[in-house]
């Protein structure tokens, strides 16, 4: 008796006698397909705006710390001699040593009123009880508002 199936056989089982199944090769991963060096082209765009973004974005924060800091000290001045002493501190960040020092208040905080003005040039002169608190209220929100506008300062 043939224990291997015969194809002469009648009877004989037919997937016996198949052949195994050849495998493919393997596919390559490289060369990519043209999808993934489009992905990959958007990818290092977005990824170098990201960057680019990032850096401008700490660059102007790194700038304007000094404007930060200012309207926080500005926040804990109790007196006109102190805001006028920040406002100063403030101008020679903004505006440099030499012109800050020899500029008259007018020149230095153009947006600053009358009133605000004559507080700051007369600080030093005057007691800090005669002084009403709505007129320091008012010069430190104009003083706040002055430090806003300033523009970003470049670092040495």
């Amino acid at each position: 008796m043939a224990t291997v199936a015969d194809p002469a056989l009648p009877n004989a089982d037919p997937l016996a006698a198949l052949k195994p199944l050849l495998a493919p090769p393997p596919v390559s991963w490289w060369p990519p397909a043209p999808g993934w060096w489009l992905l990959a082209l958007v990818v290092l765009a977005l990824l170098a705006a990201g960057c680019m973004w990032g850096w401008r974005r700490w660059q102007l924060h790194r700038n304007t710390r000094y404007q930060r800091e200012a309207i926080a000290l500005l926040a804990q001045a109790n007196d006109v001699g102190s805001i006028a002493m920040l406002v100063r501190r403030v101008a020679i960040s903004a505006y440099g040593r030499e012109q800050a020092a020899t500029s008259p208040w007018q020149a230095l905080c153009p947006s600053l009123d009358s009133a605000s003005l004559s507080l700051l040039a007369e600080a030093q002169y005057r007691r800090a009880d005669s002084i009403p608190a709505e007129a320091i209220a008012a010069l430190r929100s104009q003083v706040r508002q002055w430090i806003g506008t300033l523009p970003p300062v470049r670092p040495c």
